[in-house]
């Protein structure tokens, strides 16, 4: 479903407008109930100024500048008063930073009754989201976009400042330390696996790549900050798309597919990225092809053959991707001498042997598929889970990354991006890069640890949601425009399967860092203008 269709409300999803407006609503009439205490009173209009805040917020990331709803009109507006305007992006940032504000100090730090409301607004929650406000508002997108300088209303109102203010960056500092303070003070920490008592002994190897894997599936553990709480349905089936045909289970979707742009993106076994490893082969990533040695069987299938792309990479690479003869750690199957493999080369027994439910590039998003999965050859049971929205490790990165634009690179920005990096089995970044990167320096220069922090946010939200934003508030067109790639799935010899191919290659321009309004509404209400470039 497309974005703009939250808007308007079209094709089944709910318009955010239509939404604000019922926000409004409460909001005049909540003061005329009787027989309601204060507290309960205070803190259901804290939560749906939040409400209210959050929605503008997530039309900004779409949009960019829109009108906002401070209040409802009345039914004897007239057709001049009901025809809005745009607002320039830091009136629309100042909005909901204030409404926030006014709703945070009635939320609650947690929730006490986890068994009914757990989902309900914090006030961790609700700083977070002003953090992500305040850090996208610092973003190159909105920040002194040269590209936006003649974006204006139809009076001439410039919707974005060309001029890059700093200290926009500094507020989005602050804004992450106070909601990783109040995180923490609510008890939320970076999540570890931790074992059943009755599953037997895995290798660090596994333990790493579980530690990954169950911070999404694992519901409400300590790192989520936010759950969507109604979101079982919907991960439900999202698993039976991601999940490969296995010898456990031949009923999944298997169709959601992971490109090879995004396992390149994964660093090597020293945590550097593949091209600056002075020890990793990059010339011969896609050519070479090796087998696999026994002391690699937790993560892929001994005395087979495999890319050299898919040796010697971090856990994290391991965790999150699925492919060929590579171990799906649960399934009934968490016994480390008999370990679940997939074997999918055209032909072979986890494939269909037909032109569908595979994956176009041989690889599918694992970090989604929860270990406790079972299942049969016509059955598939999936154990669901609830949505982890914000979690804490992408609150640490945004801090690291304002901190490095507002001041450079520090001892607080490193430790931030290296508690992150910890859980996946990496050294900390200056290490590194000192021990394996071919440019050993470039944690310490601001550009150089920008590179950094982008590309460990990167993977670490990696089949998230949140990479789709952060390329486009980077201004990334590099990124969005490289050619999607994949092996070459229906070869039936591993030497074949293992030829690149170009499935699509992306034409994308600075006019797709905002949505389009559609012409209708353009016609409706002539006060509104069209984002650049649509």
């Amino acid at each position: 479903m497309t974005n703009w269709q939250y808007r308007d409300g079209e094709n089944g999803a709910r318009s955010y407008y239509i939404a604000i407006r019922h926000c409004n609503i409460f909001l005049e009439n909540i003061v005329k109930v009787p027989d309601i205490q204060t507290s309960e009173r205070n803190k259901w209009i804290a939560e749906v100024k939040f409400l209210k805040a959050y929605y503008h917020f997530s039309l900004l990331k779409m949009y960019g500048p829109i009108p906002v709803i401070r209040k409802n009109l009345p039914i004897s507006a007239s057709v001049e008063e009901v025809r809005v305007k745009r607002e320039p992006v830091d009136s629309v940032v100042n909005y909901v930073v204030q409404t926030l504000d006014e709703a945070i100090p009635d939320l609650p730090l947690e929730i006490s009754n986890q068994a009914k409301e757990l989902g309900r607004v914090t006030k961790p929650i609700a700083l977070a989201i002003k953090a992500q406000t305040l850090v996208l508002a610092a973003s190159p997108l909105f920040n002194g976009n040269s590209d936006y300088a003649n974006f204006k209303n139809k009076d001439g109102q410039a919707l974005l400042n060309p001029t890059v203010d700093n200290i926009k960056w500094k507020k989005a500092a602050d804004a992450c330390k106070a909601a990783i303070d109040a995180c923490h003070e609510a008890s939320n920490a970076i999540h570890y696996f931790e074992k059943p008592f009755n599953m037997g002994a895995i290798s660090d190897a596994t333990t790493y790549c579980m530690n990954v894997r169950s911070t999404i599936t694992e519901e409400w553990n300590n790192e989520t900050i936010w759950g969507f709480s109604n979101s079982k349905g919907s991960t439900g089936n999202l698993q039976n798309m991601c999940t490969p045909r296995n010898d456990v289970q031949q009923t999944s979707g298997a169709l959601l597919a992971a490109s090879i742009n995004a396992a390149e993106m994964f660093y090597t076994r020293n945590g550097v990225p593949i091209d600056e490893d002075k020890n990793w082969d990059y010339a011969g990533r896609f050519t070479k092809l090796k087998t696999i040695p026994q002391s690699e069987s937790s993560l892929l299938n001994p005395n087979y053959i495999t890319a050299s792309f898919n040796m010697d990479r971090e856990y994290r690479f391991y965790a999150d991707l699925a492919f060929d003869r590579s171990s799906l750690f649960g399934f009934g199957r968490t016994d480390e001498t008999n370990l679940l493999y997939i074997n999918t080369i055209w032909g072979q027994s986890n494939s269909t042997g037909t032109n569908s439910r595979f994956s176009c590039t041989g690889y599918w998003p694992k970090k989604l598929i929860n270990y406790k999965n079972s299942g049969s050859s016509g059955n598939y049971n999936i154990v669901s889970y609830v949505w982890p929205a914000i979690r804490l490790a992408s609150l640490y990165l945004l801090y690291a990354e304002a901190l490095n634009e507002a001041e450079g690179p520090s001892v607080e920005a490193y430790k931030y991006i290296d508690l992150v990096r910890l859980r996946a089995g990496l050294k900390g970044v200056i290490e590194s890069w000192a021990t394996y990167a071919k440019n050993p320096s470039k944690p310490s220069t601001k550009e150089g640890f920008r590179s950094i922090v982008h590309q460990e946010t990167m993977i670490e939200l990696m089949f998230e949601g949140e990479n789709y934003w952060n390329v486009r508030r980077w201004k990334n067109l590099d990124i969005m425009n490289r050619p999607i790639k994949g092996w070459d799935v229906f070869q039936t010899t591993t030497e074949n399967f293992y030829r690149l191919k170009t499935i699509f290659t992306p034409n994308y321009s600075y006019r797709d860092f905002l949505f389009p309004i559609k012409e209708y509404d353009l016609s409706v209400n002539p006060n509104l203008v069209q984002n650049p470039k649509w």
